[in-house]
């Protein structure tokens, strides 16, 4: 149903209304017939239309509750008669001028649901008879009723299509062209789209570890990002099967993805992203209110997953899948997955000021040192060691590392600590104090630097913030110190 057709429904809605006040009118032979909403939430009478052959009668579209005399019988449940001077003065009939004709007033209240919603009123200059027009009253209600269920159904249904057209709409941005990163952002948009009350989270394995690496931009409380995996979880059982998983949240438990969160409540829906059957990714769907994740809902959600593993799945050869999409070949993040994580957390710090993200660049001491002594193949194999001994979630810390260029990592960290960037470089140097072992074999001696920076509202993208960061560390290499802050 387009909109078109909605827009013509409520024409003719409309158009009814206005003929059944008309015909109510010259039914009962009053001189003035007019029905008004009782739009509670603002607190005014909305009129919607009005029948008279009087020349001094004019209707505003709405009115204040207090301002008007159906105030006082805005909650009735039977009709109401009134005499003009007695029960209520000429002065409050605000929609005539010149002159008031109206002696006798009948207000007859429709109710919906247990509520009344609207009000028609006659007037007329002779006693109006309530017995004699009892039928015609009845029957007028009843059309009411019979053609306001009938206008509800039609938009209802027009909101359900129209829920189904915004879905198809929503699959289509999923494009196969576009990169991988592209395609997850958009698809944890959309996903968002379906929790009004929670949001979505996508981890991803890299670093010798499964880790958050994207929370979708309006998500309400979401997990921190680089929360690292734990078994037991919601995510744990939907990885390992293979399949989405739906949970209900009792008493904290089960826990989405590690026990380090706070708070598990609402109900969750884990969707493992599938590649060339292997597990790339998995998305933990979450709301506070259980009842969100609809039959439908769960459909919508795995779906738009699954399009979007597709979507990625046209572009990767099955012969590519040895290491995981999201990672360098040595397990760093690629840079367009951190640059995006930033770039939606940038824009999530105006709903979430206390959350304090941390971002920056790591690397050796000495990488000359490095490069002469070590073959490219070998190098390789150095700097996987590099990114498994970096990684956050092995201290305890929500992070996770993310390549930069040859043997300069970027990290990004969530923890409202001011100390934890140093704490951690001092956890890994202390850690490498007397040697790091090498997979290859043997060990080598190294201490890393650091320059990082906090997000603030100041930073309009990841671009900026890594530029802070390049100059911190830039700094703390040429002046020999550990760990330098900026801004």
């Amino acid at each position: 149903m387009s909109l078109d057709r909605q827009e013509k429904a409520l024409r003719e809605f409309k158009q009814i209304l206005q003929d059944l006040v008309h015909l109510l009118r010259t039914s009962t032979r009053v001189q003035l017939s007019y029905m008004c909403w009782v739009n509670r939430a603002r607190q005014q009478f909305v009129w919607e239309t009005n029948s008279t052959g009087l020349p001094n009668v004019m209707f505003q579209d709405r009115v204040a509750f207090e301002n008007h005399f159906l105030n006082d019988f805005k909650d009735s449940e039977e009709p109401i008669q009134l005499i003009v001077g007695e029960d209520v003065s000429k002065a409050k009939l605000m929609h005539y001028f010149d002159f008031v004709q109206a002696k006798h007033i009948l207000i007859i209240p429709f109710i919906n649901k247990g509520e009344t919603v609207a009000l028609t009123v006659l007037e007329s200059e002779e006693e109006i008879d309530q017995e004699l027009i009892q039928d015609r009253v009845v029957a007028y209600n009843n059309a009411l009723v019979n053609v306001l269920d009938t206008y509800l159904e039609v938009v209802d249904l027009h909101e359900n299509q129209q829920e189904w057209e915004d879905y198809e709409n929503a699959l289509n941005k999923l494009d196969y062209r576009s990169h991988r990163v592209d395609i997850l952002g958009k698809m944890m948009d959309e996903v968002q789209y379906n929790l009004p009350n929670g949001g979505a989270v996508l981890l991803a394995p890299g670093m010798d570890s499964w880790n958050v690496v994207m929370r979708s931009q309006n998500s309400l409380n979401p997990p921190r990002l680089g929360m690292r995996l734990e078994e037991k979880s919601v995510a744990y059982n939907a990885l390992e099967k293979g399949e989405p998983i739906f949970t209900m949240h009792f008493n904290n438990s089960p826990r989405r993805i590690t026990s380090a969160e706070k708070k598990t409540d609402g109900a969750s829906f884990a969707i493992p992203i599938m590649v060339h059957d292997r597990r790339q990714g998995v998305v933990v769907c979450y709301d506070n209110d259980p009842l969100t994740f609809k039959e439908s809902t769960k459909h919508k959600l795995s779906n738009l997953v699954r399009v979007a593993a597709l979507s990625i799945q046209s572009s990767v050869k099955k012969t590519e899948m040895m290491e995981e999409i999201l990672t360098q070949n040595f397990g760093a993040f690629l840079p367009e997955l951190w640059e995006k994580a930033i770039n939606i957390e940038l824009k999530k710090m105006a709903e979430q000021p206390e959350v304090k993200t941390w971002v920056g660049l790591v690397t050796p001491g000495d990488v000359s040192i490095l490069r002469t002594k070590y073959r490219l193949e070998d190098l390789q194999r150095i700097q996987a060691d590099f990114v498994k001994l970096l990684n956050p979630g092995n201290y305890g810390i929500p992070g996770f590392i993310g390549y930069n260029s040859d043997c300069v990592y970027a990290f990004v960290i969530q923890h409202p600590d001011e100390t934890v960037v140093a704490d951690w470089m001092d956890e890994i140097n202390s850690k490498i104090e007397y040697g790091f072992k090498l997979s290859i074999g043997g060990s080598v001696k190294v201490q890393f630097k650091v320059g990082y920076t906090k997000l603030n509202e100041t930073s309009q993208n990841a671009y900026q913030v890594m530029e802070r960061a390049k100059k911190a560390l830039s700094k703390a290499v040429n002046e020999n110190d550990l760990r330098v802050a900026e801004g």
